[in-house]
């Protein structure tokens, strides 16, 4: 079963506040151990409960120890200002990067909500080939716009096919060439022979039907009738 999503916000319930920082605080040092295990990166936490409800006497919270705590920050303060504050982010930094992304968000869905709207006037208009009286003169731009996209997208689709095309014709030309070319190299087939030539071949070799390699019946009629002419003209 999937878990549900969690609101983010302040917990009012002081018994469920605790119980969800005792878990949070957890969970977020078995990650950090992993990173740092994993990636083999230097990484450490600090984690201090300052609200009223805190006992005076808590001390941060800390991983791995104390020492590797202060180690991971005197390296972090030895680096320049420009390497220290490169990846930085607080909150005011983070609340503007989820601005942006969301006011992106909202402009990608305010692009596709005008042109599902043109394509729906567009098919009013179509079948009753009037535009609303509404329309506004930032409207009829819009609707110009999309319509110079759709033009330019259908040329496009058109001209990719006409090269398929063009490309397929000129493949068959290759092929009928080589064939040619192919033919050509053969040489010239030889002419067909008379019945009076070939009558004439067969009296003078009766076998050379064989020779060829004829073996049908007509052939070997053909070999007898010629035998017995010979004969009878002996």
């Amino acid at each position: 079963m999937a878990r549900s999503k969690v609101k983010l916000a302040y917990i009012t319930n002081d018994s469920s506040r605790r119980v969800t920082y005792k878990k949070r605080k957890r969970g977020l040092m078995k990650k950090i151990n992993e990173l740092s295990t994993l990636c083999g990166v230097d990484a450490c936490a600090i984690v201090y409960n300052s609200r009223e409800d805190s006992h005076p006497l808590d001390e941060p919270e800390v991983w791995p120890s104390r020492e590797g705590v202060e180690k991971v920050v005197e390296k972090f303060r030895k680096m320049s200002t420009v390497d220290q504050s490169k990846k930085r982010m607080d909150h005011v930094d983070y609340l503007n990067l989820r601005i942006s992304k969301e006011e992106e968000r909202l402009k990608k869905k305010r692009n596709e909500n005008c042109e599902k709207e043109f394509i729906l006037r567009m098919n009013d208009y179509m079948q009753t080939k009037q535009l609303p009286e509404n329309l506004t003169m930032l409207d009829l731009n819009n609707m110009a716009y999309y319509t110079d996209m759709k033009l330019r997208e259908v040329e496009l689709r058109m001209q990719i096919l006409l090269d398929k095309e063009n490309k397929e014709k000129e493949r068959e030309k290759e092929k009928m060439k080589m064939m040619d070319i192919a033919s050509s190299s053969m040489g010239p087939a030889p002419p067909l022979e008379s019945p009076e030539e070939a009558s004439r071949r067969m009296m003078m070799n009766p076998f050379s039907f064989f020779d060829e390699g004829n073996y049908s019946s007509d052939g070997l009629e053909v070999i007898i009738a010629n035998a017995m002419r010979l004969n009878t003209n002996k």
